[in-house]
C-alpha cells in the first residue's frame, strides 16, 4: 500500500513493502498497458491506447475509495478466473500494512478492473437503491479479502451495543443486502468452486457442514480464522478496543484508494487479465497462454463479431479447464504446465526439445502473418476447444479415484472399475508423464470405445514396470518414441491395433527381457528394502490375494506409501534375540534380512518389532497386533508358515516371485528389437 498525499496518485508495480514516506507520479493506462503485457504476455508491442475500429481509447478512472467502489454495484468473480489464492503470508502482510496506515491520509491500495457483461444482473434493495453485476477482472484476491475483513469487523463490532447499528451497516454495505423482495443478494460472488462455500461457510456466524470443495475453500477459511484473530488479538492491545474497531473501519472504507479500470470488451479481458499481479505473483505459463489468445482475439484482421467469439471461447473453456483441475487437485502451476505440455506433444509437435511453455503456443500461431488471418482463427478455435477437451482426459489420468474420473464411462459398471484400477497403478508407480501424451490420445480418438483405453493402460503398467522400475532404466528412454506415438494416435495415422504393437515393439529389446527374467527367476534377492518399487510391488500382491477370495484390499494404498510400513519378518538386528540367533548366524542375517521373501507391508511396525516369530504371527483373536489380525491379507498371509528360516525365506520369495512373472508377463511376438541401449541409472521417481 502507498502513502499518497492526494487521492489521485498511482503507484507504479512494484513489492508491497517499498512503499514508505515516497510519492509516484501517476503512469498513463498506455504506459501501464503496453510496459506490462510486452513483458508478460505477446511476442509483439502492444499498441498504445486500447484499440476498437480503428479508435483509441483510454479507460482509465480517478481512484476511488472502496465505499465509492461498492455503491451500486455487486461484484462477481467470473468462472473463468483463479480462485482464491491467497495463503497466510498474502494476508498477513495485509494485515501489516492497515496498522502502518496513517488514518489522516488517503493511501492507494491497488488496482481494480472492472468489466461490465452484458448478461450482468441488476437489482434493488429493499430502500430503492439499484445494483448493477460487474465482474471483477483484476483485483478479486484483494477484493475478496476485504470484504472478509469488513465482514469481522461487523461481528466484533456486533459485540458492543453503541455500534450496533454501524456493524449492520458494514454488513448490509459491503456484504450482503436485502432486495426489494427480500432477498439476499451478497455484494460479492466468487466462482462456481467456491461460491456455495463462501457464503455458506466462510461469512456466516454459524458456519454450516458443507465440507471445503477444493484448496480454496481452505484458504478461505484460513483467512476468515487469521483475521478474526487479527481483530481480536491485535486490536486489544490498546486500552479502548471498540474505538479502534470503528478507526480500522474509517480507515478501511474511506482511507484506502483503488486505482479503477473499466473495459468495455470482452476481447479487452486477456490485455489486461492478471498482468497487473496482485502481491507480486508471478502469471503461470496457462495464464499467459490465456493472454495471448485474448490478445489475439483483440488483434486478428476478421470481423468484430468473429473476434468477440473468439474471445467468448477462450473464456469460457478456461473456465472449465481451471473449475476442472482444481477440482481434481491439479490446480498448481506444475500441473497447468504439465497440460499444456501434454496437450501439445500431443496434437502439435511430439519433440519434447522443442517444448518452450507458452511460448511454443505464441510462436505456432503468430499473428504478423496477416495474411492467414483468417486461416488463423479456425486453428486458434481448433486450439482452444482441443485444449479443453484434453483437460478431462488429463485430469483423468492423473486423478483416475475420484468420484467423477472417467464419467463417460459409468454406463460401463465393470469396464470403469477396471480402468480405475490400472489408472491408479500407473499413478501409484509414478510413471504416468511417460505415458501421459498417449493416454490421452487415446481418449481423444476413440472417446466411446474404453475397453480399448484399458487395453492401452494394462500396456502401459506392465511396461512401466518392468523398464523402469525392473531395469532401471531413466525415464527418459523411450520417452520420444511414445509422444510420436502418441502424435500417430491424435492425428489418425495408426489403428488401434497397429498402436498397440508399436507400443510393445518399442519396449521389446532382449536387454529389457533378460533384466525381468532375471528378476523373477532370482534364487535370492538380498538388496530391495531400498527399492523404490517395493511397497508398490508388495500391494500389488495384496490386491492379487483380495481378488483371489472375491474382494479388495481393506487398507487404502495412502495408508502404506509413507512412514513405518515396510516389516522385517526377520528384524533387521538379532542382537540378544535367542529366537533369531538360532535360526541365523550372523552371515545368513546379512544375506535374508532385506530378501524380498522376508518383506512385507505392516501398519503395526513398532509393535512387532524384534518379536519372535511365533509372537508376530499370534492368532487371529489376539488382543496385540499380530500377522493374523493384520488388516493386510499380504501380511496375515505368512501366518502359513510355522517357523521362520532361510527355507521359508526361499519359498516365500519363489511364491512372490512366480506370482510377478504372471502378474507383469507380455508376449512381445515380433515386435522385439535387439538393442543395446545403455541407460541404466539410480531408482528414482520420475514425478
Amino acid at each position: 500500500m502507498h502513502s499518497c498525499p492526494h487521492p489521485r496518485s498511482v503507484s507504479c508495480r512494484g513489492e508491497p513493502r517499498r512503499w514508505a514516506g515516497h510519492q509516484v507520479p501517476s503512469i498513463s493506462t498506455a504506459v501501464i498497458l503496453s510496459t506490462i503485457l510486452w513483458q508478460n504476455a505477446a511476442p509483439l508491442p502492444y499498441p498504445g491506447d486500447i484499440q476498437r475500429n480503428g479508435e483509441a481509447r483510454h479507460i482509465v478512472k480517478d481512484t476511488q475509495s472502496l465505499q465509492d467502489l461498492f455503491h451500486n454495484r455487486l461484484f462477481r468473480v467470473p468462472h473463468y478466473q483463479r480462485s482464491y489464492a491467497w495463503e497466510q503470508q498474502q494476508v498477513e502482510e495485509f494485515l501489516d500494512d492497515l496498522d502502518l496506515l496513517d488514518s489522516s491520509r488517503y493511501h492507494y491500495t491497488g488496482t481494480i478492473v472492472l468489466y461490465q457483461p452484458d448478461d450482468a444482473r441488476q437489482s434493488m434493495d429493499n430502500e430503492g437503491n439499484s445494483y448493477l453485476e460487474t465482474d471483477i477482472v483484476d483485483g478479486q484476491q484483494r477484493l475478496t479479502t476485504v470484504v472478509l475483513l469488513l465482514n469481522e469487523l461487523s461481528k466484533a463490532l456486533r459485540a458492543y451495543d453503541t455500534s450496533a447499528v454501524l456493524a449492520d451497516g458494514i454488513s448490509w454495505r459491503y456484504v450482503l443486502t436485502a432486495d426489494i423482495d427480500e432477498q439476499p443478494p451478497h455484494k460479492l460472488s466468487l466462482n462456481d468452486d467456491t461460491d456455495f462455500f463462501f457464503k455458506n461457510s466462510v461469512l456466516p456466524d454459524d458456519q454450516g457442514v458443507e465440507g471445503e470443495p477444493v484448496m480454496a475453500g481452505r484458504r478461505l477459511t484460513s483467512a476468515r480464522k487469521q483475521i478474526s484473530g487479527y481483530l481480536n488479538d491485535r486490536g486489544r492491545n490498546g486500552t479502548d478496543h471498540e474505538r479502534w474497531l470503528r478507526e480500522l473501519h474509517g480507515k478501511i472504507t474511506t482511507r484506502l484508494h483503488f486505482n479503477l479500470y473499466e473495459v468495455e470488451w470482452a476481447g479487452e479481458v486477456g490485455v489486461i487479465f492478471e498482468v497487473m499481479n496482485d502481491r507480486g505473483k508471478q502469471l503461470t505459463d496457462l495464464e499467459k497462454v490465456k493472454n495471448y489468445l485474448l490478445y489475439a482475439a483483440s488483434s486478428l484482421g476478421v470481423s468484430q463479431d468473429n473476434r468477440d467469439k473468439l474471445a467468448y471461447a477462450v473464456n469460457d473453456a478456461w473456465g472449465t479447464i481451471l473449475r476442472d483441475l482444481m477440482s481434481a487437485g491439479l490446480g498448481s502451476p506444475g500441473n497447468e504446465n504439465q497440460l499444456l505440455r501434454a496437450h501439445w506433444l500431443m496434437e502439435y509437435d511430439p519433440q519434447p526439445r522443442r517444448w518452450d511453455g507458452s511460448k511454443s503456443i505464441r510462436r505456432r500461431f503468430d499473428l504478423r502473418a496477416k495474411e492467414r488471418h483468417s486461416e488463423l482463427l479456425g486453428e486458434l478455435h481448433r486450439y482452444v476447444e482441443g485444449l479443453r477437451a484434453s483437460c478431462t482426459a488429463f485430469c483423468d489420468a492423473l486423478r483416475p479415484a475420484r468420484s467423477s474420473a472417467f464419467s463417460a464411462f459409468s454406463s460401463l459398471g465393470a469396464v470403469k472399475s477396471d480402468v480405475v484400477l490400472w489408472n491408479s497403478n500407473l499413478v501409484r508407480i509414478g510413471l504416468t508423464a511417460v505415458f501421459l501424451p498417449l493416454l490421452m490420445a487415446v481418449r481423444m480418438r476413440w472417446p466411446s470405445e474404453p475397453r480399448k483405453y484399458l487395453e492401452v493402460l494394462k500396456l502401459c503398467e506392465v511396461l512401466a514396470f518392468r523398464t523402469y522400475r525392473v531395469a532401471r532404466y531413466y525415464t527418459s528412454y523411450r520417452q520420444p518414441a511414445m509422444f510420436r506415438l502418441a502424435f500417430d494416435v491424435a492425428h489418425g495415422e495408426v489403428d488401434f491395433d497397429e498402436a498397440c504393437r508399436q507400443l510393445r515393439g518399442h519396449y521389446g529389446n532382449m536387454q529389457l527381457r533378460r533384466a525381468f527374467d532375471a528378476f523373477t527367476n532370482a534364487k535370492s534377492l538380498h538388496s530391495l528394502y531400498e527399492w523404490s518399487s517395493l511397497r508398490y510391488f508388495l500391494y500389488e500382491y495384496e490386491q492379487h490375494l483380495a481378488l483371489s477370495l472375491g474382494g479388495s484390499p481393506k487398507v487404502d494404498w495412502t495408508q502404506i506409501t509413507g512412514g513405518d510400513t515396510i516389516e522385517h519378518v526377520l528384524p533387521q538386528s538379532i542382537d540378544n534375540q535367542p529366537y533369531w540367533q538360532e535360526r541365523f548366524d550372523p552371515q545368513t542375517h546379512r544375506e535374508y534380512r532385506h530378501d524380498i521373501g522376508n518383506l512385507t507391508l505392516t501398519k503395526s511396525n513398532p509393535h512387532l518389532g524384534t518379536k519372535a516369530f511365533p509372537d508376530k504371527k499370534g492368532a487371529a483373536h489376539a488382543e496385540n497386533r499380530c500377522y493374523a489380525n493384520s488388516l493386510l491379507l499380504v501380511e496375515k498371509d505368512l501366518t502359513r508358515w510355522g517357523d521362520w528360516t532361510t527355507d521359508s525365506i526361499d519359498e516365500r520369495r519363489a511364491r512372490l516371485l512366480g506370482w510377478a512373472g504372471k502378474r507383469w508377463h507380455i508376449d512381445f511376438g515380433s515386435t522385439i528389437e535387439d538393442v543395446h541401449e545403455e541407460q541404466l541409472v539410480d531408482d528414482e521417481d520420475d514425478e
